[in-house]
C-alpha cells in the first residue's frame, strides 16, 4: 500500500465580477473552449493528464485571440481557472439540487473535483427474464468512480448533471466524454468547484496560487 500525502492549498480571493462581466467572459471564451475540447475527443493531448487538456486549450486559444487583436483568456494558475462561480460539497446539510442553474454553469466552464465519489448508472441492452418466456427487462448497470484530483471541461448541463470532456478519466491517458451528477443522487462525497474562464485583464492583474509541488498537483489521481 502506498503512502498518501495530504496537502492543504490556499486560493487567493479574486475580485468579484459582475453578472455582466461573467456573461461577457462566457460570450468571449465559453463556446470556443467547449468546441476545442469536443474536437479533442479520441486523441491524447500533451502528457495525457487531465490538467493538460484545459491548459493546452487556453494556450491555443490565447494565441488565436492575440492574432486577431482580441483579449486572450487568462491561463490556469494551478487548479484555479479564472473566476469561481460555484463551490459545493457532498454530503451536504442542504440539497445540492438546482445549484448548476442558480450559478448559471455553461459550456466552456471548468470543473474541478477533489476526493469525489460518484455512482453512475449506465444503461445496458435488455435481457431475458430467466424462466419467463417472452419476458424482457431493461438492463442497467452501476459504476463507482472515485476522483482524488480531477479537471474537466463542461460541454453541457442536464438538470443536476454536467456533461464534460475530460482527459485521463473515462479514457485512461486520453480524451473522452463523461457525465457527472452533482445532485443529491449521484455525487456521494467530495468537493466541487466550477470556474468561468475570464480575460487577462478581468482578474485585476491575474490570479496566483502557491503550490508545494506544482507538478504533482497537475497529475490526475483517479480510482475507478
Amino acid at each position: 500500500m502506498g503512502t498518501v500525502k495530504a496537502e492543504q492549498k490556499h486560493y487567493p480571493t479574486p475580485p468579484p465580477l459582475s453578472e455582466e462581466n461573467l456573461e461577457r467572459a462566457y460570450k468571449l471564451y465559453g463556446e470556443n473552449i467547449a468546441v476545442w475540447a469536443e474536437s479533442a475527443v479520441g486523441t491524447r493531448v500533451g502528457d495525457g493528464e487531465c490538467w493538460t487538456l484545459i491548459q493546452n486549450a487556453l494556450v491555443d486559444l490565447a494565441e488565436s485571440y492575440r492574432q486577431y487583436g482580441k483579449e486572450p483568456p487568462l491561463l490556469s494558475q494551478g487548479r484555479t481557472h479564472g473566476h469561481p462561480i460555484l463551490t459545493l460539497t457532498a454530503p451536504s446539510v442542504g440539497s445540492n439540487s438546482g445549484l448548476l442553474q442558480l450559478a448559471d454553469v455553461r459550456r466552456g466552464d471548468i470543473l474541478e473535483l477533489k476526493s469525489a465519489h460518484f455512482q453512475i448508472i449506465t444503461e445496458e441492452a435488455p435481457k431475458k427474464v430467466p424462466g419467463q418466456w417472452g419476458k424482457w427487462q431493461k438492463g442497467a448497470g452501476e459504476k463507482n468512480v472515485r476522483l482524488s484530483h480531477h479537471t474537466a471541461i463542461v460541454v453541457g448541463v442536464e438538470g443536476d448533471a454536467v456533461k464534460v470532456v475530460e482527459q485521463n478519466g473515462s479514457v485512461q491517458g486520453g480524451v473522452g466524454e463523461e457525465r457527472y451528477d452533482l445532485g443529491d443522487g449521484g455525487m456521494k462525497r467530495g468537493e466541487v468547484a466550477v470556474f468561468r474562464v475570464i480575460g487577462e485583464t478581468m482578474g485585476g492583474g491575474g490570479l496566483t496560487a502557491e503550490w508545494e509541488d506544482e507538478e504533482q498537483e497537475r497529475i490526475c489521481l483517479n480510482f475507478q
